[in-house]
């Protein structure tokens, strides 16, 4: 619906009266005609650079905090920075706080926690939405991002267009990038949720230390009225001791112990298909058949019971809405060759995660476990000795293949993850990713369990400058149901 731009910017800058708009753009690139363009700083370069751009592709209004223009169009604002969250929520008729808004950090989990969220918050009536990795929307017509946080500006755009669709809970992936660049101000969360503190985007952060602090960030009263922590992380514990907001805690019962409100997990019996376990709290104890497969999957279930909890909800029908939870698209996701092999998908990318995963299925598993798996290009390298460790320790086969090695040489990553193995490990390198799956579901035997970690959902593969079109659902399951014949 468009703006009145004088009545919008009425406080701080005079306009025409006349003046109506459409959407507020950071990128220059997405500019349609009516749209405000608005020229921030960047983390490499200045918007100003693309203010033309935004004007021939028909901006009607360009914001800058500097510089000096003859068109009348360019509103020079010295305090734009300063004031721009306030903007942004005026813009979108404060879309936030007509939410019950939900932020979830941490290294992993952070999707399913979501997901889960939102199944749970169909089960009791209630009309959600996610923002993160997989996209913004319902969960089962998810729009891409290019962020698993966007900037304020975009959130506010996304929460208000979840209005227009009439649903009234967000749940919303928090990443460390996000809080360190202020990519929040404004948003004011009903809960947070802290799942793990694991080694990733030291790249970005510089040390452990430093990416803690910015995830810490998400639990200030300024951001959030409560929070749900998981005590089983260390930081995670430090972190629960710290906040002053309203805590629930959740791991097993002798983390929780010295927390007024928790949730406990206990007696976890894994099944093929997933665990049986006990969940209680100070008052109260249930039985809990979880159709999931990962151990930490009882946690991210428990992070999600635990915000619905506080936002109102009834722990016997959540736990009860908890046993009929699917898998999140690439997180441990199965794919059953019948009467031969499973072949699971998983996200992990980082050594914390790809430990989890193996440790996991080797609970689930009567045979050998499996492990295709590389590292992106670009990023982290210190992580690829330690991912090389683990898979030889945790499977008893493990294939090195490509991720996304964007610039650098295929072979010379899987060298790094290879280096962090004995030198009696067996391992094989195949750098084409479809031809490294093809060759564990071929060799696989009955009951082993094939874990292909590290693309997940994705649908595209980056190599040099190429992004490819890569499902590896969708291949995987053409693979099961070809060998299946």
């Amino acid at each position: 619906m468009p703006v009145n731009a004088a009545k919008w910017l009425a406080p701080f800058y005079l306009l025409p009266a006349d003046l109506m708009v459409n959407q507020l753009q950071l990128d220059s690139r997405k500019v349609k005609a009516g749209d405000v363009f608005i020229a921030i700083p960047g983390l490499a370069q200045h918007g100003n650079i693309y203010i033309e751009q935004a004007l021939a592709k028909g901006a009607a209004l360009v914001l800058t905090e500097s510089g000096h223009y003859a068109d009348a169009r360019i509103v020079v604002m010295p305090q734009l920075i300063k004031i721009l969250p306030e903007l942004a929520a005026s813009f979108y008729q404060q879309p936030t706080e007509q939410f019950d808004l939900v932020g979830i950090t941490g290294t992993n989990g952070k999707s399913s926690v979501a997901f889960f969220i939102n199944q749970l918050a169909l089960s009791v009536q209630r009309k959600a939405q996610v923002i993160g990795t997989l996209g913004y929307g319902n969960i089962k017509h998810l729009t891409p991002l290019a962020n698993t946080t966007p900037h304020f500006i975009d959130l506010q755009r996304i929460i208000s267009q979840a209005k227009t669709e009439q649903a009234d809970l967000v749940a919303m992936e928090v990443s460390s990038h996000a809080l360190a660049q202020q990519r929040l101000a404004g948003l004011q969360f009903k809960v947070t949720v802290f799942t793990n503190l694991t080694r990733d985007h030291l790249d970005y952060h510089g040390s452990m230390q430093e990416y803690g602090a910015a995830k810490a960030l998400l639990f200030q009263p300024d951001m959030a009225q409560s929070a749900v922590i998981n005590v089983a992380d260390e930081f995670g514990r430090q972190l629960a001791q710290t906040t002053s907001l309203p805590c629930l805690v959740y791991g097993n019962p002798e983390q929780c112990q010295g927390f007024s409100r928790f949730l406990a997990y206990s007696d976890v019996l894994a099944t093929p298909s997933g665990y049986q376990f006990v969940v209680s709290t100070e008052n109260e104890r249930y039985s809990l058949n979880l159709p999931l497969l990962g151990e930490f999957n009882i946690q991210n279930v428990l992070a999600a019971i635990g915000s619905m909890q506080l936002l109102g909800y009834d722990l016997a029908s959540l736990v009860k809405a908890a046993e009929k939870l699917t898998a999140v698209p690439g997180r441990m996701e199965q794919f059953v060759c019948e009467h031969e092999f499973t072949a699971v998908i998983d996200y992990a990318h980082t050594p914390d995660a790809l430990q989890q995963a193996l440790i996991s299925l080797k609970q689930h598993s009567t045979n050998h476990i499996w492990c295709v798996f590389g590292c992106g290009g670009d990023r982290d390298k210190g992580k690829r000795p330690l991912m090389g460790q683990i898979a030889e320790k945790y499977a008893d086969h493990v294939i090195i293949t490509a991720d996304n090695p964007r610039s650098e040489d295929v072979l010379a990553i899987c060298a790094d993850i290879a280096a962090g193995m004995s030198a009696d490990a067996y391992y094989q390198i195949e750098p084409n990713r479809q031809a490294a799956i093809k060759l564990a579901l071929i060799s696989a035997q009955p009951e082993d369990i094939v874990l292909i970690a590290g693309k997940g959902h994705e649908t595209l593969q980056i190599i040099g400058q190429q992004q490819l079109i890569y499902d590896e659902r969708a291949y995987v399951q053409q693979l099961v149901t070809e060998l299946a014949l």
